[in-house]
């Protein structure tokens, strides 16, 4: 994903290109942080977080999905969260 989707929120697995569904928000990364402290790749989920520190901006007037958004964004960040402790 990063080399291929990033910053985009998905990657196209046949196309190897990634592209927005809900905003450009980095959804994938968003959602492999948890994992990536559960798998203990604390290397790489630092340099993760940094990335999402410099690039994402959540202050856009966009319309986005409610249920994408609380499962995705916020369930990814506060798991992140929880766990990094």
């Amino acid at each position: 994903y990063i080399q291929h989707g990033y910053p985009y929120d998905e990657l196209k697995p046949i196309a190897c290109k990634g592209f927005d569904t809900w905003g450009s928000y980095s959804l994938t990364l968003i959602d492999s942080l948890d994992m990536l402290i559960i798998l203990n790749n604390r290397t790489e989920f630092e340099r993760v977080v940094g990335l999402l520190e410099k690039t994402l901006d959540m202050d856009k007037d966009i319309n986005v999905s409610v249920f994408e958004t609380n499962i995705r964004v916020i369930g990814g960040l506060l798991s992140a969260h929880l766990l990094s402790y």
